[in-house]
């Protein structure tokens, strides 16, 4: 079965939808209880330079979350027993060229994440054998998640970096193919 195939079935399958995690840079105290987020912040790349709650993004403070998304990744992956994910759906944004199928090593893989982030492309990074997929949300600095990492030593990896799962209930939209799925989950406390 091919990889993009393999991650179809799996965005259709309510098993998945359940299993994954939301990580966000988002502070958890912030979410009323409709789930709304209620603190005015900077949200992507694009707001470099623009003013939030009286303070003008800097690179530096993209870059800071961006490298705790980067760190959150790797230790994911090292958890997982990954040495390397493929490119298993990309799609080009921006005019950059990114070969869907190609795997990458973990130690390498600062670039691809770096690129998703900013816009440039969209990815879907798979490891088949050890049960791991995840791409990034460019629009609102989230991270889809699907691995066999126990709970708690996830929710260790991520909040040790400044990063949190996602506390809201967890309500999944999928479109693919002009299919539109809604799920709705209660999140594990």
């Amino acid at each position: 079965m091919k990889q993009r195939e393999l991650i179809t079935r799996r965005f259709d399958s309510f098993r998945f939808k359940k299993a994954s995690h939301e990580i966000v840079k988002y502070e958890p105290q912030y979410y009323d209880e409709n789930g709304a987020y209620q603190k005015d912040e900077w949200t992507c790349f694009f707001d470099i330079g623009k003013e939030y709650e009286g303070k003008v993004v800097t690179m530096e403070d993209y870059l800071d979350v961006e490298n705790r998304f980067i760190a959150v990744t790797r230790a994911i992956l090292e958890a997982a027993g990954c040495t390397y994910v493929t490119l298993g759906y990309v799609e080009a944004i921006r005019g950059k060229r990114v070969k869907e199928g190609m795997r990458v090593r973990v130690q390498k893989i600062d670039h691809y994440i770096r690129l998703v982030l900013r816009g440039k492309v969209w990815i879907v990074f798979i490891n088949s054998s050890k049960g791991v997929q995840f791409d990034f949300s460019e629009d609102v600095m989230y991270m889809h998640l699907f691995c066999r990492i126990p709970d708690e030593q996830l929710r260790e990896i991520v909040e040790s970096r400044g990063l949190y799962l996602d506390p809201r209930v967890k309500r999944v939209v999928m479109c693919y193919d002009d299919r539109l799925k809604i799920y709705t989950f209660e999140k594990k406390q």
